[in-house]
Parts: structure tokens; sequence; C-alpha cells
């Protein structure tokens, strides 16, 4: 399959789907140098994991083929409500 030669992306959801599923190794010889600036804060909630637990859930969602976080809520969600 060949690979894109520009990654365009409508919303940053979208991009960090793309990204949660590709190996950015993989496109090396495409990319530049770019300067950019993002907040963080804005319209997210942020918590704090443990390297080995992030790893594994990465590496976990990535044999899914689905993004990081979507498989983080998931999992929240089936504990949450199996303690309620």
């Amino acid at each position: 399959m060949e690979k894109n030669k520009r990654l365009i992306f409508k919303t940053y959801e979208k991009a960090a789907d793309w990204f949660d599923t590709h190996d950015m190794s993989d496109y090396e010889d495409q990319m530049q140098p770019v300067d950019f600036q993002f907040d963080l804060r804005k319209n997210r909630n942020w918590v704090e994991l443990e390297g080995k637990i992030a790893k594994n859930v990465r590496q976990l969602a990535k044999k899914q083929r689905i993004p990081t976080r979507r498989l983080v809520n998931e999992l929240l969600k089936e504990r949450l409500e199996a303690l309620q």
C-alpha cells in the first residue's frame, strides 16, 4: 500500500486517531522540521499515567488498531460500570 505524500487532517481528533495507529518511523523520509504551538489544556481532561501502564496501553491499542484514548476510555468505562 502506498503511503500518503501529505498528511492532512480536518480535526485534531482525526490526526490523533491516525498517529495512534501508525508508526512515524515509516515516514521519516518524508519529514521536515516545522515549528508549531498548541494548548494541551483546551477541551481536554488529562490524567497522568505511569510510564509502564501508558506503554502497555499504547501497544494494546496498536494491536487492536484503535486510538489509544479510545481504548483507555473503554477500559475505564467498563471498570467504572463494574464498580457501581
